[in-house]
């Protein structure tokens, strides 16, 4: 399986947030890094195909995704930062009206809820409403309805945020394990918690594409500087300060 991007640009009004991105994405996990308004959130918007790329195509397997409509959403688990729509659904009732929004036949949705509450250690919360669960149960029933379906591309926007270190670990753990067989796009601040168990990571600033690697490339960029180990980075004033902070918190934190 494949996601490619191909020089997707994308704006808001005169403002490129998304400009002539490049990237492919294979089974793994991806951390997605990058200070605020880098044009992270933009670029999941475009993923799940809420937004529409003012230029450019994004491929599911070589296939546009805007014409592939619902099976291309049935590809996908989307786990969003934040859940602030539906805080007095109970944990059991949120997962039932996911698994209808995504489709899965109702002879199979009670099987699949339940195993997931089994395994996100969220069967005794079942009953509980959203609001009253705690930050990580949170995240967990969240992270339970993105893999609704058994899809083959997950994408998990600050899964760990609000946690305190132990169910950042458990979170991360979690992750690693879902991540058989799938691509896996994990945005977030926290770089220690994708640090583990990224295959590549993805560093945005302003919408471009500063550099994609996996650990040891990174390393080797981050101890011989810019000019032996580069990758693909782009021209932008404050490049070095953005990734000498980046590469810090990678390998000093």
């Amino acid at each position: 399986m494949k996601l490619e991007v191909r020089s997707v640009s994308f704006g808001y009004t005169e403002k490129k947030v998304i400009e002539n991105l490049e990237l492919e994405l294979t089974p793994g996990i991806y951390g997605l890094l990058g200070p605020n308004g880098a044009g992270k959130s933009t670029l999941i918007h475009l993923l799940v195909n809420n937004r529409v790329p003012d230029s450019g195509e994004i491929l599911w397997n070589g296939t546009e995704i805007g014409s592939l409509g619902a099976d291309y959403r049935k590809v996908i688990g989307y786990k969003p930062q934040q859940q602030a729509v539906y805080p007095e659904f109970r944990v059991a009732e949120f997962l039932y009206y996911m698994a209808e929004l995504k489709g899965i036949p109702r002879t199979e949705q009670a099987g699949q809820i339940d195993a997931l509450l089994r395994y996100l250690n969220l069967e005794d919360h079942r009953r509980k409403r959203l609001r009253a669960l705690s930050g990580g149960m949170l995240q967990r029933a969240l992270f339970a309805q993105a893999l609704l379906g058994n899809p083959s591309f997950l994408i998990l926007d600050e899964p760990t945020a609000g946690l305190d270190p132990l169910e950042r670990i458990n979170m991360r753990k979690l992750i690693r394990e879902s991540s058989e067989n799938r691509i896996v796009l994990l945005a977030t601040h926290i770089i220690e918690d994708v640090g583990p168990i990224a295959k590549e990571f993805l560093f945005m600033d302003r919408g471009k594409l500063l550099l994609k690697g996996d650990m040891p490339t990174l390393r080797k960029y981050f101890e011989t500087g810019r000019d032996e180990g580069r990758m693909n980075s782009v021209e932008v004033s404050d490049e070095v300060m953005i990734l000498e902070n980046l590469f810090y918190e990678l390998f000093h934190a």
